[in-house]
Parts: C-alpha cells; structure tokens; sequence
C-alpha cells in the first residue's frame, strides 16, 4: 500500500498518528523554498502539530528550487510523509511516528514558476521560509524577470517583488520572512542580498522601501538531527518520502514584534519554538555546549578506534571524559558569558542523549571535516573565556587539543582520511622536535595562537607524549 490520502482511512491509528481530515481543507499560508529534510523534520513538524491542535490551521506550498530530481513523489503522496521520531530523551528511548500533512503541494521552479509567482498574489500567504545551502544564501546571480530566476536571492526577490506589484505596496501584505541557514544573522544577510538585487536590478525605491517597512526579516537557528530516508520494514506502506529525527529540537526566532509573534502561532504548540528577543544565547549554547565537544572528543574517537558517536559512552573512560568535559570545564565557561545554568543544565543533559542516541550512526570521521577550523570557531574562544578567570589550563580541553596534534599529524604522514585545510601547513612542523609549540604558536592555523595562555603549551606537550607512550585511554585515565 502506498502512502497518500486516499489509504489513510487503512493505516493503523493506533500505531502512527494520521492527520486529521480538517487539515486537508486548510488555507495555504506558508510559501517554503526547499523540500529538504530539515525543513520537513522541524518547521514543518511544528506547522503539522499547531495544525492537528487547531491552533495555526494553515498549510505550506513548497518550492523545489533544484534542477534534480522532481516532484513526482510528492505528487503521488499528496505531499503526505512520515515523520519517525527516534532517539533518547532524559535518557529513555523515545520512537513516535506520525503522517505530515502540513505540504499543500510541491511546485518545480523550473516547471512552475508562474503558478510560484502565482501565490504571492494570495493575500493569507504571510510567512515564508527556507532552507537553501550556505552558499546558496550568498549567491546573487540571475535577473528576477527570468522564469526562474538564477540564485535563491533572486527567487525571493522575484516573489516579493511580484507581491509588491500585486497589492499595490500596500505595507500589510508584507510577509514573516524566516530563513533557516545555518548561516549567522541570516535574515540580515538574505535581506541586505534582496535590497542589493533590487537596487541592481533597477527596480523603484518604493519596492525597497517596502522590503524594509512591510516585511519582517527574522534570524533563525535551527537544531535538529535529521538524517534522512528511514528503511521501508518499519511502515506497513511504501512512503518515499519517510524521514527519521531525534528527539531534540531547537527553532530559536528573532523577534520583539507582537504582530509577528501572531503571525507564527504554530510556536505555541511547543515550547522549542522559542521566539525571543535575541537568539544569541541559543546559539552560544549550541556551538558552545554541542558542536565544541563535538570537535574536542573527535580525535579521542579516533585514536581510541571509536567509529559512531552513540559508541563513545560503551568506554566508562571515554564516558568520564565528556561528562568532565562538557559539565565541569565548558558548562562554567557558558555561565560565565551571562547564560544562566537553568538553560546551560538540560542543555547539556539533552547533548548527552544526542551523542548517545542508538539509531544515529554518525561516523566521527566525518565530524573531523576541517578539524582545525572548527576548533578555531568552537573551541579557541572557550579558551579565551577560561583564561579570563583561571590561571590554570583547562585539562579537559587540552587532551581534546593533544589528540587533534597527534590524529592531524598522522594525515601528514598517511593517505588523508578527512579533508583539512590546514593539513599542509601542520606537516610543516613535523620533523621538528618542539612539535607542540609550533603548531600552537602558528598564527597561520590559529585565529589566536593558543602558545600564549600560561601552562597551555606545556600540559598538551605532556599529553601528547603520554599517549604516545601509553594510548588515550590509559592517558585520560592519569589526567582526570
């Protein structure tokens, strides 16, 4: 049996949650530029949920925006999908399935962009996300009059650019703009793109001045693994378009505004839409609290031969080191920068179910893409925080530090097994005896060069020629 509205009525209830019928006849009120699993794992899970509870009862018209693939599967399925929740939360295994229905339909931009441009006229379309790549949300190429038009900036500009000629400039029919890129201030960024396509485009001050005084442009941060495609032998259907999530998850909007915060009543749903003045703690806590443990237990990982994430806790001694790591050394840095331990405490506790999640086999190999950059981002200003009240090293962060020297090291002398930028400038200082000190000093490599901060060199030295001589294992169990 596949999956679309016609076998809903077949499906056990009892085992999956199945939309209600209600939600069929719902106006569109989104336009969502990407089909992605992230956007369909956590926005529009949370559109779905408000929509089941009656509370936003609007439904999503999505833009493919990519030449691959089409849209054929969403068409068979009625832009239906399953949602598979999986993972741990407070440290018990948690699975929960459920039917989206929050996908109205599914419109190529290379096959549709006049039925697109179309839903700019409708006056209940008020909010708009994406969910293009990084590099999408920088590029600015192509003319809005092209059908379509190149870039995602130009896409968007087109689109508002036809709502503005549509209604006339009239300032209530500007949209809640929310990009989701993972990409900081991106509102900012995806607006000051929009103005400056306009202006190159030579289209009238009036539709600029629009673009700031009608639309909301909203920062966003997104957090939630979404892997992907789920195996068909847990669904009694086909679904082509099945995903699988973790428990956990964070969308963090930037807003003061009242008539925004109506705008996006979804959000009352679920206490992890947090619509806040200022997402800045939110992310401090995810680089902080997720992604720097992240990069720090990378290199143990790997000199421990630990391929998965959830593997790292099956070692009492790997265990220990990213509990010291992340509640006693990188929990107080956080508390120090003005976020308060009511926030910092679950969050941690909610990394800890993240990395130990038995249905993620996320490799570290991959983590450890661009090790040293992200070490620079993630790490270094945690460094610098803990300077700021201590006189002593942080030891957990410098055996993250001695494992990165030695696995980073090791490319240089071997068939490279992840893709680091700073991999030739390191091999460099191999043959040279003060290895550490070179490699903590180069300004080349380091935004800041760690050599600086008292006792830092000297204990990673330490560290390395520890596990040079004993492992990792035995090494961290000396240290802490």
């Amino acid at each position: 049996m596949n999956l679309d509205k016609q076998h809903l009525a077949g499906i056990d209830n009892q085992e999956i949650e199945v939309p209600k019928e209600s939600i069929f006849t719902m106006p569109e009120r989104v336009i969502q530029f990407g089909t992605g699993a992230l956007l369909r794992g956590l926005p529009d899970d949370y559109i779905h949920q408000a929509n089941q509870k009656g509370i936003f009862n609007g439904r999503i018209v999505v833009v493919k925006s990519t030449r691959t693939g089409n849209t054929t599967a969403f068409d068979n399925q009625n832009g239906l999908y399953t949602l598979i929740t999986r993972g741990l939360e407070k440290g018990k295994i948690k699975e929960l399935k459920c039917i989206n229905a929050s996908i109205s339909r599914v419109l190529s931009a290379h096959d549709s962009w006049e039925e697109i441009l179309t839903t700019a006229t409708s006056p209940l379309i008020s909010i708009l996300i994406s969910n293009t790549t990084e590099a999408g949300l920088l590029e600015l190429g192509g003319a809005i009059d092209d059908s379509p038009p190149g870039s995602f900036t130009a896409k968007v500009t087109a689109y508002l650019y036809h709502r503005f000629s549509h209604f006339n400039g009239d300032n209530s029919k500007g949209l809640v703009i929310i990009p989701t890129e993972l990409v900081s201030d991106n509102a900012k960024v995806l607006k000051r793109n929009i103005v400056w396509m306009a202006e190159q485009q030579k289209l009238s001050k009036d539709f600029i001045d629009w673009i700031d005084k009608a639309n909301y442009f909203c920062n966003s941060l997104v957090d939630r693994i979404v892997p992907g495609k789920v195996s068909e032998e847990v669904l009694s259907y086909t679904d082509q378009l099945a995903i699988m999530a973790e428990p956990y998850k964070l969308w963090a909007i930037e807003s003061d505004n009242q008539d925004v915060k109506n705008i996006l009543s979804f959000a009352l749903v679920d206490s992890t839409v947090k619509i806040v003045p200022s997402i800045a703690q939110y992310r401090e806590l995810k680089l902080r609290l997720l992604n720097a443990p992240h990069i720090l237990c990378c290199g143990i990982a790997l000199l421990s031969n630990t391929e998965f994430v959830k593997d790292f806790f099956n070692n009492e001694i790997l265990d220990r080191y990213i509990q010291y790591l992340l509640f006693k050394e990188i929990s107080p840095i956080v508390e120090q920068s003005g976020i308060s331990h009511e926030l910092i405490q679950p969050f941690g506790e909610a990394v800890i179910d993240r990395f130990k999640n038995p249905f993620l086999l996320h490799k570290w190999q991959s983590i450890a893409f661009q090790y040293t950059a992200k070490l620079n981002m993630r790490v270094c200003p945690l460094i610098e925080q803990w300077y700021s009240k201590q006189s002593e090293p942080p030891i957990g962060i410098a055996i993250g530090l001695a494992a990165y020297i030695l696995v980073i090291c090791n490319q240089a002398t071997t068939e490279p097994s992840f893709q680091d930028d700073a991999s030739l400038i390191i091999s460099r200082h191999r043959e040279y005896s003060n290895l550490t000190t070179r490699i903590l000093s180069d300004p080349k490599i380091w935004d800041k060069p760690l050599h600086n901060y008292p006792g830092l060199t000297s204990i990673v030295h330490t560290i390395v020629t520890h596990i040079e001589r004993q492992g990792i294992l035995a090494t961290i169990n000396y240290f802490l």
